[in-house]
């Protein structure tokens, strides 16, 4: 029996198991570094050769412009040629900026190795990869736990980063992070199972159509909007969020905060992941981060000059991406075919780094005006809950009919 619409078990399958936690690893190594850089980037480029603003900011920004660039690429990649090859070359790529970062003495060259470790976009072969191997009562999860992986990276980087950036130097940063990645991609060919045979069948090629199929889908246009608004409101938090939270805490206590606000969200994103599954309610966790963001823009609206206020808008902020993050990709997932499944990750990505760009830009020009970043996560909010609104509501256990494979037969959902 198709592995993917197999409804018989409410627990992972030992292969699925492995191959989640094998990518989840992955996933965790390769931004392990990344976010230990993170905090202490733009001081960095700020000291080199040629500096000037906008290439202290492009130091920051560039990746994100090369991974939406190429999220599509990779996806379709993914889908032609298979999504292990794909993921291990993207690992290679983002090392090679990654020592290409260590060795940089100028900006401009700081903003060359950014682009070229963001030209190794794998998040959607990833995600297709999941997509792949676990069964649709267990993907919502699978998603989590693979956000998990980005949380715990996250709370580990920014708490680890500017210790050792002090003690040895930026560069060595970027050579742990191209030294993990390369750990990454050995782990891909190794220890990363083949998909599932029905997956990528030879005698089925990718096509264009694959790719007019997926953007001609409305729920997907409206998964792909959504990723965009999420992380856009989400950057532009995290770019005002510290500096009001160093009126009230040292910028070396953050850690501290992060300690609490992040594990929180952890358990937040596995309890509602596991909901999601077990009631098909990945429509209403897709909801609920809406509902998340909207409170963070209220405190922001009227206490942002106050600690709680602070607080109160980061955690509500990571609260949305931990209800919202796992469920919006599981849908994904099981509304694309097989043979575009990665094509259709990599528009949603393309979407996610659209938007974390836009999201630095706001945060940047709103920076000393979070009552103003108030009204705009408050209006975003509001745009995603409307748009969210006509997601489809899928049967727990089931895959939907997609467009590429049957024309003639109902999804299995309803608005």
């Amino acid at each position: 029996m198709d592995e993917s619409v197999d409804v018989g078990g409410r627990e992972p399958r030992p292969g699925e198991l492995r191959t989640i936690l094998g990518l989840a690893g992955i996933y965790l190594l390769r931004l392990l570094g990344m976010y230990m850089v993170l905090p202490v980037l733009s001081l960095h480029a700020a000291g080199l050769r040629g500096q000037t603003p906008l290439l202290v900011g492009m130091s920051v920004g560039a990746y994100g412009l090369a991974q939406a660039a190429l999220q599509v690429p990779f996806g379709v990649w993914s889908d032609r040629f298979g999504r292990r090859r794909v993921i291990a070359g993207g690992l290679l790529v983002f090392a090679g900026g990654s020592v290409l970062a260590a060795m940089a003495d100028s900006a401009p060259m700081l903003v060359l190795a950014r682009v070229l470790q963001g030209a190794g976009g794998i998040s959607a072969a990833v995600v297709a990869l999941i997509g792949d191997v676990s069964r649709p009562q267990y993907r919502t999860r699978a998603m989590a736990v693979l956000g998990a992986s980005v949380g715990v990276a996250f709370a580990i980087g920014m708490i680890a980063g500017p210790g050792l950036a002090a003690h040895y130097g930026v560069p060595f940063l970027f050579w742990l992070t191209a030294g993990l990645s390369v750990l990454a991609a050995l782990y891909v060919v190794t220890g990363i199972p083949r998909p599932p045979r029905h997956v990528h069948d030879s005698s089925v090629e990718w096509t264009p159509g694959h790719l007019f199929e997926v953007l001609a889908n409305p729920a997907m246009r409206r998964l792909d909007l959504g990723a965009l608004l999420l992380h856009s409101q989400v950057t532009a938090m995290f770019v005002v969020g510290p500096t009001l939270l160093a009126r009230h805490v040292p910028v070396e206590h953050h850690g501290t905060v992060y300690l609490f606000l992040v594990p929180t969200g952890l358990v937040l994103m596995g309890l509602s992941a596991v909901y999601a599954d077990r009631r098909g309610r990945l429509k209403t966790a897709i909801l609920g981060g809406g509902f998340f963001l909207a409170g963070s823009a209220f405190f922001l609206l009227f206490d942002h000059a106050g600690m709680t206020g602070a607080i109160g808008s980061m955690g509500l902020t990571i609260a949305a991406v931990a209800v919202a993050e796992p469920a919006a990709p599981a849908m994904l997932t099981r509304l694309a075919d097989d043979q575009a499944r990665g094509t259709a990750a990599g528009i949603y990505h393309m979407c996610q780094f659209t938007g974390s760009f836009v999201g630095g830009v706001i945060g940047g020009v709103l920076m000393h005006r979070p009552e103003w970043l108030g009204v705009v996560l408050l209006a975003g909010s509001t745009a995603w809950l409307w748009i969210a609104s006509g997601l489809p509501r899928l049967r727990p256990g089931a895959q939907t009919s997609s467009p590429l494979t049957s024309r003639t037969s109902s999804p299995d959902c309803s608005q």
